[in-house]
């Protein structure tokens, strides 16, 4: 019996940058000189300029603040993928882009092309359909698996509904179908809160900084920040550890991001309700999605609900996706997938293996 030999592995994944259609927006403007950038970790030979037609793709989507790089140095789900574990680039094809409006190489404010901001607003059907475009542009048509959480659980139900030829398998985590009022809420005293800040709207400092000690209390759950910000000993002037840690945190974030793709990335969790129709169409754009499906929510979470997961899930089954349901047991809250690493790996593992709708 001759040797099974296996796929060789790019030793690195790469960043690459496509130029894209034009793109009319939801709510108004339209996107010209259209760029996306891009992160791809495949098999030797398989590259974004000569895509194998016979490897299977796995897109990941970023969450608010995040980048295409979700693999190898700086990745936000790294512990999960590279040769050997969950997300494998000798067995799948890895893709993740930027997301439409964020700072990180795509689109977006202050890049030639994109809308003023006084007058554009975002949407998570505008970053789905800028992904699209770039799968188009890829050559890659159908999709194995489509996973992100947050505001890439929120693309990932969108994406399947804008195109469910397209879309194999899901695995939206800790998100929901809508935004709540609860979730539109905090966001919209994040914004005011950048926009008391004295270089607001071009040079956000200090406001920036506040917004994310803000979001960090929403992302994060009680018990965590007990375990990890422990009270200081009895008769120390040390000051309390949550303080340094939501400062640490607010420099962190004004150290790399722009106040103003924090605002589209907000709208754009804002305006998600896919319980209204995409237009031209009449029904719930949920219904569309046929995708096999693995929902997945946190039990400490305080943005997306497991109560919220649940309905997720109903309205997936009453449209006739394969639905399963996973809680994850975590003192980390809404973040816990960017942390639970040992319960993420296995979960990515079984929605690998869903069984996808028949053509």
């Amino acid at each position: 019996m001759p040797p099974i030999v296996m796929p060789t592995v790019a030793a690195t994944p790469r960043i690459f940058e496509l130029g894209l259609p034009d793109l009319a927006l939801a709510r108004g403007g339209v996107v010209r000189s259209h760029r996306v950038r891009g992160w791809w970790w495949s098999r030797e030979g398989d590259t974004p300029e000569n895509p194998a037609k016979d490897v299977p793709t796995v897109l990941l989507v970023h969450a608010l603040t995040g980048s295409a790089v979700a693999g190898g140095k700086d990745g936000w789900w790294d512990p999960l993928i590279g040769p050997g574990k969950a997300l494998d680039p000798a067995h799948h094809r890895l893709v993740c882009f930027n997301n439409l409006g964020s700072c990180y190489g795509s689109s977006g404010p202050g890049v030639e092309g994109f809308p003023a901001m006084k007058t554009v607003d975002l949407t998570s059907l505008d970053i789905s359909r800028a992904i699209l475009l770039a799968l188009d542009k890829l050559g890659v048509g159908r999709v194995h698996l489509t996973t992100g959480g947050s505001l890439g659980g929120m693309v990932t139900l969108t994406l399947a509904a804008l195109a469910p030829e397209r879309f194999e398998r899901i695995l939206p985590f800790a998100t929901s179908v809508s935004a709540s009022a609860w979730v539109v809420g905090w966001n919209h005293v994040a914004r005011q809160i950048l926009r008391l800040d004295p270089g607001y709207p071009e040079n956000v400092g200090r406001g920036l900084e506040i917004a994310r000690q803000l979001a960090i209390l929403t992302y994060r759950a009680e018990p965590g920040l007990d375990a990890r910000q422990p009270r200081p000993a009895p008769g120390t002037d040390a000051g309390y550890p949550v303080q340094s840690y939501l400062e640490h945190q607010g420099k962190k974030l004004r150290n790399r991001f722009a106040a103003q793709a924090y605002e589209l990335q907000l709208a754009a969790m804002d305006h998600h309700d896919l319980t209204q129709p995409l237009p031209g169409d009449t029904k719930p754009a949920i219904s569309r999605v046929r995708a096999a499906t693995l929902v997945v929510d946190v039990d400490t979470d305080q943005l997306f609900t497991p109560a919220q997961a649940a309905a997720l899930a109903a309205q997936l089954r009453a449209a006739g996706a394969k639905v399963e349901r996973e809680t994850v047991a975590s003192i980390h809250g809404h973040d816990a997938f960017l942390i639970e690493w040992k319960t993420l790996g296995p979960l990515l593992t079984k929605a690998l293996h869903l069984q996808a709708p028949g053509p």
